[in-house]
Order: structure tokens, then C-alpha cells, then sequence
């Protein structure tokens, strides 16, 4: 029975469902590669498994990247706006409080600043990875034709 077991488990990696050229695929992942213009069934081109690793890969990391840049951005927003109403405002207020109306202002634009200052480097690894993955999407679509 051991046996029967042990066999089962090293026969299950040969068991996945292989496309032409040896690459495990998903619905999915065909899906977006032939969104980029690979399409996988053509005769005359060739893709090797790490290629294909490296698009999904980089696109994933894109869509990550970009999530986490909109999240800040829209966290930040809210801060920056209060600040800008609570200097514009200062005007109005009676004297007694500008003051709170100046520490309101500095702490909107300061949070609202560093919401924004954090999700810069997120926009740069979104930018880098959507470069990474274009690039070899290219690359292959060259040597295809």
C-alpha cells in the first residue's frame, strides 16, 4: 500500500496538462499571452518555459505595483484637500483659531504629501515591470516573423 502511495506521488507532476511546447498553461495565462500577441498554436514560432514565466511574471508584478500606486494616491487625496481648505480658509476664521486652522493645514499637506511621497516608488516598479514584460513580448513577436 506504501508503495502504491509513493508511485502515486511521483507520477502526479507527470500528470498536468502540457501545451505544445512543454509549458504548463491555465485558460487564464493563454488568455493574456494572446492579449500581448502570442499566440501559442502558430507553427512558425518558438517560446522556451522561461520566457513565458517571465511575461506572466512581470505582469503580474505590473498589476500588483499598479494597485498599490492608486491606493496611495487615493489615501493621499483626501489629506492634500483638507490641508488647501484649511489654508484657504484661514481668511475667515477668527483669530483665536487660526492657528488650529495652520496645524490643520501642515498636518492635511504633510500626510497627504508623504501618501503621495510612498507610492511613487510603487509607480516606478509598475512603469519597470510593464517596460520588462513589453520588451520580451516584443522580443519574441521579432523572432516569430
Amino acid at each position: 500500500m506504501k508503495k502504491l502511495f509513493l508511485i502515486l506521488i511521483l507520477l502526479t507532476p507527470l500528470t498536468d496538462t502540457f501545451s505544445q511546447q512543454d509549458v504548463f498553461l491555465t485558460a487564464r495565462d493563454s488568455i493574456k499571452l494572446k492579449k500581448f500577441g502570442i499566440d501559442l498554436f502558430q507553427d512558425e514560432i518558438t517560446i522556451n518555459k522561461f520566457q513565458l514565466e517571465n511575461i506572466l511574471f512581470h505582469d503580474r508584478r505590473y498589476k500588483v505595483n499598479k494597485a498599490f500606486n492608486i491606493f496611495f494616491k487615493v489615501l493621499a487625496a483626501p489629506y492634500v484637500i483638507l490641508g488647501v481648505a484649511s489654508f484657504a480658509s484661514m481668511g475667515r476664521t477668527p483669530t483665536g483659531w487660526r492657528g488650529l486652522n495652520v496645524l490643520a493645514g501642515v498636518v492635511g499637506l504633510g500626510l497627504g504629501g508623504a501618501g503621495y511621497g510612498i507610492s511613487r516608488p510603487f509607480r516606478r516598479g509598475s512603469l519597470k515591470n510593464k517596460f520588462f514584460r513589453d520588451r520580451i513580448v516584443q522580443r519574441i513577436l521579432n523572432e516569430s516573423n
